[in-house]
């Protein structure tokens, strides 16, 4: 039964989202009747709905705190979804006669036989006669790892396609002839994928990630039509269609409520009105502002049939609020001419600068710089023993040199950014080995190799330090050897017979038999490691049987004396296991994919590129470091917005390489700019900080950069007397951060002056010895 007036709330930037969220339900300002009384098993009634499963754990916290000490059970509180809420997982998605019809879902294909299902496809019909070029080439996917890209943008293409509810059937609508040669390649196959992939599935029982999702929301939804108990959904701007409908579901219950994130009260009604576009408008281009913050909101409340102004707003925005600032210097880029208007009225010199008093923003050189910088400010936050920072940032890199500066202080910080699987100690390590034993030892990746962290050949971290110093000085630093370890151990026996023939300044003359016993072992026991891979025969080889010995290579490199594979150990060593497991042993598609030799490392590396692994959260810290999507819902007393570069965030945006813009336009598929909306919406919500710190780097590996066009649009409405004054605050930074290493009195080098006893200096001088000293 569905109640006749939708039940939406909204909570401001500014405010506590989760803490006004609990407070406004413990007191019953959501209009529930609920709780109804103090019985401890009251609130284990309602269901909470909340975007992730890091806001999840941090309301039942919050809950606690409210609870003051009395005890009760609290309410079911479930992830509604991620940041672009590609997953979404239901406890109990349906009971009675649901039941059934949930549990009889079909399964999905794993994510890693998909993808190389689908690269097997395209590389069938990228080496097709129609798809070869006149030179006999192929046009599109000439390599394993190449075909392995472009599965991925077709899987998310798939998904895509799923999510916003477009039949496949549409692909006849597009006219072939009006598009490009490659376009029409393109939408050939598309007509062949969506007559193999469905036939795929069906002969293994199997249906979409993306759909199996979008049936349990449905189900979710039929279920809480006929529930009485309190229902509450929170913090999610319903950008998914399916999620869109269950919002709706909920809004409508007679205990239900749905509580928005940052809903704009302060833009004119035009205005909001042109987000969602409008063609029949001749004055702008009538088109989607697809890249404003609010566009999946407004699309929501269009759904549900509410107008902002009905939404009732559950807490007061803080004396310090920059929501009509955000609002403004946010608006359409059509209608960006109010704000010479908004300039005008009065009461704007106030509001902004009240909006910007605890702002600054640090302009650093570069990217070392920015980091440092940002340390000392996290670093003087924490002087206040009651206040929490955070640095909230999609560059990881920046995220990593943040940590580093932070343990001059012995600083703990929880990082739950996440790093791709490739990029983790024990990730580089499985590339270097996999580089190392198939591509002959070249040297600079063998000495990569040799001194990682995670290397043990048989020994304690460190014991083979002094074999790999001799082994540099003796064979690696001058030709390079023949490939292969065989022959690295043929050219130490060869330098062996002619070392008494060198020059007696060369530095490898000093090398003694001893230490050429100790890089013979070495290269002995590296043999032995890198036997699985190297000793296979050159052709092609089923993916499967190459992780598997890329398995076995990775064990025998990092098996310490104990015999224990350090490179397995640890949250990274945990998620290379699991990824090698994939490959080797659960995918069918793996066994029956053949791979050229050569091409194992590029196709291990392009694996494993969609697998982020997350650091285990650090508890009871005041310094914190977020992705965009774990600081959705968070609070802290500073925020630090690093990365504000365009590129960085908003990140860049990636044009489909199966469907043109026209094409998906056509279609009713997102453009590429959709995902810069769900960035501004993620910088609005986080400029709702007590004190905001926003950072970025002038060069990026010798780059310039550009300023994120977010802070680029508040400086405009500022006005560049005001924002100069935010600058002024931020270079206070940059000068602690610069003296941090900068000494106290520079003393010139002195001219040297070498003063030999008498007795040790020379009384004559030969010639040809100079000479031959020269």
């Amino acid at each position: 039964m569905l109640a006749s007036r939708p039940r939406l709330f909204n909570i401001p930037a500014s405010a506590p989202f989760l803490r006004t969220l609990i407070d406004a339900l413990l007191n019953d300002r959501l209009g529930l009747g609920f709780p109804a009384s103090n019985d401890p098993l009251e609130l284990a009634r309602a269901t909470l709905y909340l975007p992730t499963r890091r806001a999840c754990r941090l309301a039942r916290d919050v809950f606690l705190d409210a609870m003051t000490g009395n005890a009760a059970i609290l309410p079911r509180i479930v992830p509604l979804g991620d940041i672009d809420e590609d997953e979404i997982a239901f406890a109990e998605a349906a009971t009675a006669e649901l039941a059934a019809e949930a549990l009889a879902l079909p399964p999905t294909i794993p994510a890693l036989e998909r993808r190389l299902l689908l690269a097997e496809l395209i590389l069938k019909w990228a080496n097709s006669p129609e798809v070869r070029g006149a030179q006999g080439s192929p046009l599109v996917a000439n390599t394993p790892s190449a075909a392995l890209g472009l599965a991925d943008d077709l899987a998310r293409l798939m998904d895509d396609m799923t999510t916003r509810q477009v039949a496949w059937d549409r692909l006849d609508t597009l006219v072939p002839t009006d598009l490009d040669n490659y376009w029409q390649l393109s939408l050939k196959f598309l007509k062949i994928a969506r007559e193999y992939w469905p036939a795929l599935r069906a002969e293994r029982g199997a249906i979409e990630a993306a759909e199996r999702r979008d049936k349990l929301i449905a189900a979710e939804a039929k279920r809480l039509e006929g529930s009485e108990a309190p229902v509450i959904a929170a913090g999610s701007t319903g950008s998914m269609p399916a999620t869109a409908a269950l919002l709706a579901t909920i809004s409508k219950l007679p205990h239900g409520a749905v509580v928005l994130p940052g809903l704009d009260l302060h833009l004119d009604e035009a205005s909001w009105q042109l987000i969602a576009g409008n063609e029949a408008d001749k004055t702008h281009d009538g088109a989607p502002a697809v890249g404003h913050a609010q566009f999946a909101m407004q699309a929501l409340l269009k759904r549900i049939g509410v107008a902002r102004e009905e939404v009732e707003v559950l807490a007061p925005p803080a004396p310090f609020g920059r929501e009509a600032l955000v609002s403004e210097a946010m608006r359409p880029a059509s209608t960006t001419e109010h704000w010479q208007v908004s300039r005008g009225q009065s009461g704007f010199d106030a509001t902004v600068d009240g909006a910007l008093a605890s702002v600054c923003m640090i302009e650093a050189a570069h990217a070392e710089e920015e980091a440092l910088a940002i340390a000392v400010c996290m670093r003087e936050a924490l002087e206040d023993k009651t206040k929490t920072v955070a640095l909230v940032t999609p560059d990881r890199a920046l995220a990593r040199r943040v940590v580093a500066a932070l343990e001059r202080w012995q600083v703990a910080v929880d990082d739950s950014g996440g790093d791709a699987l490739g990029d983790t100690q024990a990730g580089r390590f499985a590339r270097l080995a996999a580089e190392a034993a198939l591509g002959g030892c070249a040297p600079v990746t063998l000495l990569a190799l040799l001194k990682h962290p995670l290397l043990r050949l048989g020994g304690e971290a460190g014991a083979h330090d002094s074999a790999i110093a001799i082994l540099e000085r003796a064979l690696l630093r001058g030709p390079r050897p023949n490939p292969g370890t065989g022959a690295l151990g043929h050219a130490l026996k060869s330098f062996r017979a002619s070392r008494d023939k060198l020059h007696p300044s060369d530095p490898r003359k000093t090398i003694v038999d001893r230490e050429c016993d100790a890089a013979a072992d070495l290269i002995a026991r590296l043999a032995g490691a890198l036997s699985p891979l190297e000793e296979l025969r050159p052709g092609d080889h089923a993916l499967a049987k190459l992780a598997g010995l890329h398995r076995e290579t990775i064990a025998k490199l990092s098996a310490d004396g104990a015999g224990v594979s350090v490179a397995f150990g640890g949250h990274n060593g945990n998620a290379l296991a699991g990824a090698l497991e994939d490959i080797a042993d659960d995918s069918p598609c793996a066994k029956g994919l053949a791979v050229a030799r050569n091409d194992y490392p590029e196709i291990f590396q392009a694996s494993i590129g969609d697998r982020v692994v997350r650091r285990p959260e650090t508890r009871d810290v005041r310094a914190h470091i977020y992705g965009p999507l774990e600081a959705r819902l968070q609070q802290v007393d500073r925020i630090v917005l690093g990365g504000l570069n365009e590129g960085t965030w908003p990140g860049e945006t990636r044009s489909d390489p199966w469907l043109s813009r026209p094409m998906r336009r056509e279609l009713g598929l997102d453009p590429p700019e959709r995902r810069i909306g769900l960035s501004a919406h993620d910088f609005a919500q986080a400029l709702g900080a007590p004190e905001v710190v926003l950072t970025r780097a002038a060069k990026l590996a010798g780059a310039p950069t550009v300023t994120s066009r977010f802070v680029q649009r508040i400086a405009a409405l500022a006005g560049k007397d005001r924002w100069q004054r935010v600058v002024a605050r931020g270079n206070t930074y940059l000068d602690y951060a610069r003296a941090l290493d900068h000494p106290a009195e520079v003393k010139p080098a002195q001219r040297p002056a070498p003063t030999p006893p008498v007795d040790a200096r020379p009384q004559k001088l030969s010639v040809t010895a100079i000479e031959d000293w020269l």
